[in-house]
């Protein structure tokens, strides 16, 4: 098993193979070597590294920094910028969160230790900034649980169109500036720019973060075309998934937030409702 998932970005081909080889012969797994800052933010959205080793120098329109300040808008991936220049504008570097930079030529042994050092740094804050994520959710959570008692006096169907749009309508109020402004709708500029594939990407990031900081267990299965969402371990109510309303209220929840992106996609309910275990299944697709 590898330490750590790492992607390199370096447009230049021989440095970019030689950085591969060291951190490969140290047991680190290289998920992609890219040469552009454009080839960096799509990728990084897609494989989600532990960190991001970034030339700061980069051919086409967008340099390292710049790429590292727009993956940052959308995921918290540690970055570790090398050069060949001598000096760099820190003020630069630090909007980005950058951990450090190192300057060409690298020994071996200084790459190796910053990267060990940057992981560790991360892995050791990330627990801090769960418990911060969970505890920024405590209004949602509030909320949701409030409906917990309509829902498990199990609603007739006559009454769940109208639960429904209640709940449509409370659900805005309560998270809609907040996944605007998470996601970087906010920054349309950034996300605009993106293709539908790494919007969705984006909108794909948020809904597993939202739905773990409540404490489901939620995994996401890319098939190519169209990717599958699972949650497990629902926390609104014990054996809650006796009740299929449950599951329509987590995909309302889908459905209402994909709108709010601008993104022309479908999510449908792969669950079986003879079936009754605590898994619900999910296909989001982009409309051809």
């Amino acid at each position: 098993m590898p330490k750590a998932e790492l992607m390199i970005v370096e447009d230049e081909t021989i440095t970019a193979l030689e950085i591969r080889n060291v951190i490969e012969a140290s047991d680190y797994e290289v998920l992609s070597v890219v040469h552009s800052g454009e080839e960096a933010i799509q990728e990084a959205l897609t494989l989600k590294p532990d960190l991001i080793i970034m030339d700061i120098i980069l051919k086409g329109e967008i340099d390292g920094v710049d790429a590292a300040r727009k993956i940052k808008e959308f995921l918290d991936i540690p970055i570790l910028y090398i050069t060949a220049l001598e000096t760099v504008d820190s003020d630069r570097l630090k909007n980005t969160k950058g951990i450090g930079f190192l300057v060409k030529p690298i020994s071996e042994g200084e790459l190796l230790s910053n990267i060990e050092m940057a992981i560790h740094n991360y892995r050791s804050n990330k627990e801090e900034l769960k418990n911060s994520k969970f505890d920024s959710l405590s209004d949602v959570q509030v909320f949701l649980q409030s409906m917990i008692p309509q829902l498990s006096s199990n609603l007739t169907i006559d009454k769940r169109g109208a639960f429904l749009g209640s709940f449509h309508k409370k659900f805005e109020k309560h998270m809609k500036s907040r996944f605007l402004r998470e996601t970087g709708r906010y920054h349309k500029g950034v996300f605009d720019k993106l293709p539908e594939s790494g919007k969705l990407q984006v909108y794909l990031n948020w809904i597993q973060n939202f739905f773990q900081n409540l404490g489901f267990e939620v995994d996401v299965f890319d098939q190519g075309d169209n990717w599958i969402v699972t949650f497990r371990d629902c926390t609104w109510c014990e054996r809650n998934y006796e009740n299929i309303f449950y599951c329509l209220l987590c995909q309302a929840i889908l459905k209402q937030t994909l709108s709010w992106t601008g993104i022309d996609g479908t999510v449908e309910s792969l669950s079986d409702a003879s079936i009754n275990k605590p898994l619900c299944r999910y296909n989001i697709a982009l409309n051809k």
